[in-house]
């Protein structure tokens, strides 16, 4: 799993690969004492059946004690690293997970509709639990290896 230096890197590996494969983009989050650290990913779904090449970022910034606001600014990054690369899609299926769970009885789905509207908005398609495992599943295990450090 490369560590995001160069988006151009993440474009060039997308654009080597066939119309079949599937990219998605996700973030989550971790408090971590006084700081919250995001981890962004791309998932390179290679033929949508093949296994896969994730890419990822992690940034660490002062404790945001909103989770509207984090969960928020989680949507922001997995939107702003979708257009990074949204050139070099072409037909390939393109997805946004979202870390939200549409469920009423979590505490995420509160921003469940801003955070769709957000990425409806930019052009882009929005996935929430339990279908986005680039945030839920693969951005959430780097986070907790990310925490650790």
């Amino acid at each position: 799993m490369p560590l995001i230096k160069d988006m151009e890197d993440v474009k060039e590996f997308i654009k080597s690969t066939s119309e079949r494969t599937a990219v998605y983009v996700g973030c989550d989050s971790r408090q971590v004492r006084d700081k919250t650290v995001f981890v962004t990913v791309v998932v390179v779904h290679i033929d949508s059946c093949r296994g896969a090449k994730i890419f990822w970022r992690t940034e660490r910034v002062k404790r945001i004690r909103s989770l509207r606001q984090r969960l928020m600014e989680e949507v922001s990054r997995a939107v702003f690293m979708a257009l990074e690369i949204s050139e070099v899609i072409g037909n390939r299926p393109f997805e946004v997970h979202l870390d939200i769970n549409p469920n009423p009885e979590h505490n995420s789905s509160v921003i469940l509709k801003e955070a769709i509207g957000y990425v409806l908005a930019q052009g882009l398609k929005p996935v929430v639990k339990p279908r986005s495992i680039a945030a839920t599943t693969v951005a959430d295990y780097i986070t907790g290896m990310a925490s650790l450090v």
